[in-house]
């Protein structure tokens, strides 16, 4: 069974790289070209990133959506020639641990979780996928779904 809470997350510096495009159309596929683009450049940043774990903030309208895949950096640090850095702003997020494979089946859960529980998904707020380790199925991954 997939376990859903609540969870508050503080504002968040993000770098790295970011896709839009066409929505459903190049989705999955852009999203792991640009999450494959950061893993080429790791090497990149500073030694006190932790590069072992990958943020991508996205969002999503009706025909388009915005996917990033960064790491965490401190405000103000140094950033990598021709990345994007930003501030993601703290909200309160369903969140679902589930691995890299059951990545489907964790939304379903969290979006029925959000449903029963009463709450509402926050428009205008980006979600976030976080990737633990990328190189297996069995790696740990996160859905925080932003929700008022």
């Amino acid at each position: 069974m997939i376990k859903c809470e609540i969870l508050v997350r503080d504002t968040t510096f993000l770098a790295g790289f970011s896709f839009s495009g066409p929505f459903p159309q190049s989705f999955p596929s852009e999203a792991v070209n640009v999450q494959q683009l950061l893993e080429n450049r790791k090497s990149d940043f500073l030694p006190t990133v932790n590069t072992d774990i990958v943020f991508s903030p996205y969002y999503v309208c009706e025909t388009l959506a915005t996917y990033f895949a960064c790491y965490e950096v401190s405000e103000g640090a140094a950033i990598p020639e021709g990345m994007v850095t930003f501030k993601l702003p703290g909200h309160t997020y369903a969140r679902v641990t589930c691995t890299n494979k059951t990545i489907t089946d964790g939304y379903d859960a969290i979006f029925d979780w959000i449903q029963t529980n009463g709450h509402k998904q926050l428009n205008g707020a980006c979600s976030i996928e976080i990737f633990y380790k990328k190189d297996t199925e069995q790696g740990k991954a996160e859905i925080l779904i932003p929700v008022e």
